[in-house]
């Protein structure tokens, strides 16, 4: 694709927060943040001469005729570093504009969107585990999956309006409980309407370093990493959990293992992999986690998160696309669903995050339109 003109913004995500936006041929994508980063993600920050690199890059890239690939190995020849120190959250925006201008290609696979109904930890809430979602797993179609994700969000905020204290950073609810009631709640909610809980650990937040143990101030407990495995172990089986993310910090790949091999349930790494091939190809070799999160910005660059999508599907490895906690209405990761057959997308229940769901109703609704027979992907469980 040529490229005709490339233009740099700063705007704001969903916490206030400066960020990028980026436009290529009218084409425009805009970089997200997350609060729980992992230590072995990609830079994401607005840098402070966004108007000279803008320049640079106009002379570099306008003009030009590149792949996608050719234009990411450019961004970062000029950036000069692996996790793109120099360039920031700009790297991430060129390379989604980029995308977006010379297209998505789509399958009639749709993803099941797994909901953050209830949260804490970093996104702001009571409990330490930081994300409770729903994954509705009995749903046939799109419209009928976000429904139910919707129904649960809506039916545990009125059963239990006397415990709900708002929203937090993600729009999941915060409540008075701690994270065992948390659960046993949210699951009574769920099995009504034929979906199953999981969760986001997020450990890296809860890991004490210092005293090498996983604190759980809402309930009084510091867990050594044997207890966190036995703690995992139980809460899985007692709540029937289909879904367990970042159970342990994010250079812990033998206890991951050790929970991948104990049970049959999604095990899911994210600031353990870090959307990173290299990361990924070691959990492989290790039998850590059977799933991965997949953010873009993480690594950087669309061509490095493909490439780790197709190292993950080459080693039965389910690849859950996802959202930050901040947030913008920019809805590449739903195209990038559609494009890759990813077979879950992690993008909210409520507050800004429904553009990525909207995006994808609609794609629904024009399939059926054109009777393009749209369907569920598996999911693998």
């Amino acid at each position: 694709m040529e490229i005709k003109d490339l233009s740099l913004y700063t705007t704001i995500n969903s916490r206030t927060e400066k960020t990028v936006t980026a436009e290529i041929n009218g084409n425009m994508a805009t970089a997200p943040s997350g609060a729980s980063a992992g230590s072995h993600e990609a830079s994401a920050f607005v840098p402070e001469k966004i108007e000279d690199i803008e320049n640079e890059l106009k002379e570099l890239f306008v003009g030009k005729d590149m792949s996608q690939l050719e234009f990411d190995q450019a961004l970062r020849e000029y950036d000069g570093s692996e996790k793109l120190d120099k360039i920031g959250s700009v790297g991430i925006a060129l390379s989604l504009a980029y995308k977006q201008a010379s297209g998505f290609e789509k399958s009639n696979k749709f993803p099941y969107p797994i909901g953050n109904a209830v949260g804490g930890g970093e996104h702001g809430g009571n409990t330490a585990i930081q994300e409770f979602l729903v994954l509705p797993v009995e749903a046939k179609t799109f419209k009928e999956a976000v429904e139910i994700n919707s129904k649960i969000y809506r039916e545990f905020k009125e059963r239990y309006a006397s415990k709900i204290l708002g929203m937090n950073d993600e729009g999941a609810l915060v409540t008075r409980m701690d994270d065992e009631e948390t659960l046993e709640k949210l699951c009574k909610v769920a099995d009504k309407h034929g979906a199953r809980v999981g969760l986001d650990v997020a450990a890296n937040e809860i890991w004490d370093e210092e005293k090498e143990k996983y604190v759980y101030k809402a309930m009084g407990m510091e867990l050594s990493p044997k207890q966190q495995l036995k703690f995992m172990e139980k809460i899985i089986d007692e709540y029937n959990l289909v879904y367990v993310e970042d159970p342990f910090h994010e250079d812990d790949y033998e206890m991951h293992k050790k929970l991948t091999i104990e049970t049959g349930d999604l095990i899911v790494g994210d600031d353990l992999f870090v959307t990173n091939k290299k990361r990924l190809q070691t959990g492989i070799e290790e039998g850590s986690c059977n799933s991965l999160i997949v953010k873009p910005n993480q690594v950087g660059l669309v061509t490095d998160t493909y490439e780790t999508v197709e190292k993950a599907k080459k080693n039965d490895y389910i690849p859950v696309i996802s959202h930050r906690s901040g947030e913008t209405c920019d809805t590449s990761i739903s195209s990038m669903a559609l494009e890759k057959e990813i077979p879950i997308i992690k993008a909210g229940i409520a507050d800004i995050r429904i553009a990525k769901l909207n995006k994808l109703l609609l794609e629904w609704d024009k399939m059926e339109r054109n009777n393009l027979k749209p369907e569920m992907a598996e999911l693998g469980l």
